[in-house]
C-alpha cells in the first residue's frame, strides 16, 4: 500500500530560501484573464459612459522541447501569455445598470492560423465570447468562458499567471473553458466576492442524446486586501460516459510581502466513473483539453492531491518566476507527477517585455503529463518526462 508522507522537495526548500531573501516590489505574470476576478464584467463595465475598446496580445518565442525521445526548436505563440485579439465594450442603460460585451480569439502569430479553435466546430472566438448585465446586484454573464471558476482559483496561487513552463495547469487538474456557461458574481462585501457558474450541456455521442450529462456547476469565493487574496471552489461535472458525479476541488492563497510574492495551491480531483479518454475530452468542447488532462486520460478511480508553493521575485531590473507542484494519486494506478518551472521576465517598456523560461514534468507509474504553457506544449523523452526551453517577447496593446 502507498504510503502518503508529507515531502519537501529540495527544489521547494531552495524556493523558501530564495524568497526570504527579499528583494525590491515583486511583480507577477498575470494575464488579462485576471481581471474578471475582482472587477465587475471583467473590467467591462469601466468608465461613465459606453465604449467599445480593441485590444491585443502578442507572445512569441524560440523553444526547444522534448519530442518523441529528441528534441526539436520552433518558433511558438503564446506560450507565456496567449496570443490574442480581443473586443470588449459596455452601454451605460442608466439607474447603475449596464451591458457588456467581449469576443476575444486565439492567434498563432507563427502562421496566422486561429489558435484555441479545438472541439466541435471551428471557432472565430475560441478564447471566449460572453454578453452581461452588470448592477448593484454584481454581474450576470452569459456565453462561453474567458476563464473558467476553478481556473480563476488557479490564478490566485499561480506566480506564472497560468502561462509558462511552471503553471499550474501543467499537472493541477481544472476544468478549461465552457460553452454555454451562465456565471453570477456578487457585489465586493468587506473584499469578499462570490461566484457561481452553471455549464448547460448540449453533448451528443453516436446521436443519441445525453443532455442530462456533462453538466457542471462550480460555486467559488474570493477574497482580497492589500496583502492578501484567496480563493476557494467546489465543481461537480457529470461524466459523459457513464453520467457519474466527477468532482474539483481548487483552492488558493497569495500574501505580498512587498519585497516579494509568496504563491500556494491545494486541490483535489476526483474521477469515481468511467475513464475520460482523450477523444471523450475533445467531445466536452472546451479549450481543447481539462487543464491538468493527462495524454492517457483520466482512469476510473482516479483520486489526485496537489499541492503548490511558488513565488515572484523582483530580480534586479526583471522578475524571477519560481512555482513547484507535487500530484499524489492516491487511486489504484497511483499516477504521480512533479513539475517545476523557473523564469525571467524583463521588461523593456510597459507593453514589451522580454522572458527566458524553462519546465520540467517528471511522471510515475504511467502518468501521462506533458509540459504545457499558454498554449504550447512539449512531448516526451525517452523515460516519459517532458521538458522545455524558451526565450521570448510580449507586446501587448
Amino acid at each position: 500500500m502507498k504510503a502518503n508522507k508529507p515531502r519537501l522537495h529540495p527544489l521547494l526548500a531552495a524556493l523558501i530560501a530564495t524568497t526570504a531573501a527579499g528583494g525590491a516590489a515583486a511583480q507577477t505574470a498575470q494575464t488579462q484573464e485576471l481581471k474578471q476576478i475582482t472587477s465587475p464584467a471583467g473590467g467591462l463595465a469601466l468608465g461613465s459612459s459606453s465604449s467599445v475598446q480593441v485590444y491585443g496580445l502578442i507572445d512569441s518565442s524560440v523553444a526547444s522541447v522534448s519530442m518523441q525521445g529528441q528534441r526539436a526548436t520552433k518558433l511558438e505563440s503564446g506560450h507565456m501569455m496567449g496570443s490574442r485579439l480581443g473586443f470588449k465594450g459596455s452601454e451605460d442603460l442608466g439607474g447603475g445598470l449596464r451591458a457588456n460585451f467581449q469576443l476575444e480569439m486565439g492567434i498563432n502569430t507563427s502562421n496566422g492560423a486561429q489558435q484555441q479553435n479545438q472541439g466541435f466546430g471551428a471557432k472565430a472566438f475560441g478564447r471566449g465570447s460572453l454578453i452581461s448585465l452588470t448592477g448593484n446586484f454584481g454581474e450576470l454573464r452569459m456565453g462561453r468562458t474567458l476563464a473558467s471558476l476553478p481556473t480563476e482559483v488557479q490564478a490566485v496561487g499561480d506566480p506564472f499567471g497560468l502561462g509558462g513552463g511552471g503553471n499550474l495547469q501543467g499537472i493541477q487538474p481544472s476544468p478549461g473553458r465552457q460553452n454555454n456557461n451562465i456565471l453570477y458574481q456578487s457585489p465586493s462585501i468587506g473584499g469578499f466576492i462570490g461566484k457561481a457558474a452553471y455549464t448547460i450541456s448540449e453533448y451528443t455521442r453516436q446521436n443519441i442524446d445525453i443532455e442530462h450529462r456533462a453538466h457542471q456547476y462550480t460555486l467559488a469565493l474570493f477574497y482580497k486586501n492589500d496583502a492578501w487574496s484567496a480563493a476557494v471552489s467546489a465543481t461537480r461535472m457529470t461524466n459523459p460516459t457513464d453520467g457519474s458525479a466527477t468532482r474539483y476541488f481548487n483552492s488558493a492563497l497569495a500574501y505580498d510581502f512587498k519585497a516579494f510574492k509568496l504563491f500556494g495551491s491545494f486541490a483535489t480531483f476526483k474521477n469515481p466513473g468511467a475513464a475520460i479518454t482523450p477523444t471523450v475530452n475533445t467531445g466536452l468542447d472546451n479549450s481543447g483539453q481539462l487543464a491538468g488532462f493527462p495524454s492517457v486520460g483520466y482512469y476510473e478511480g482516479q483520486d489526485d492531491r496537489s499541492f503548490s508553493i511558488g513565488a515572484s521575485v523582483k530580480l534586479g531590473p526583471g522578475t524571477l518566476l519560481l512555482n513547484a507542484i507535487d500530484l499524489n494519486d492516491t487511486g489504484p494506478l497511483n499516477r504521480d507527477a512533479r513539475q517545476y518551472g523557473v523564469a525571467y521576465l524583463y521588461p523593456l517598456s510597459k507593453r514589451t517585455t522580454l522572458y527566458t523560461d524553462y519546465g520540467y514534468v517528471k511522471n510515475k507509474n504511467g502518468a501521462g503529463y506533458t509540459l504545457t504553457g499558454a498554449v504550447t506544449a512539449a512531448g516526451f523523452t525517452n523515460n516519459g518526462n517532458s521538458n522545455a526551453y524558451r526565450v521570448g517577447i510580449i507586446h501587448s496593446f
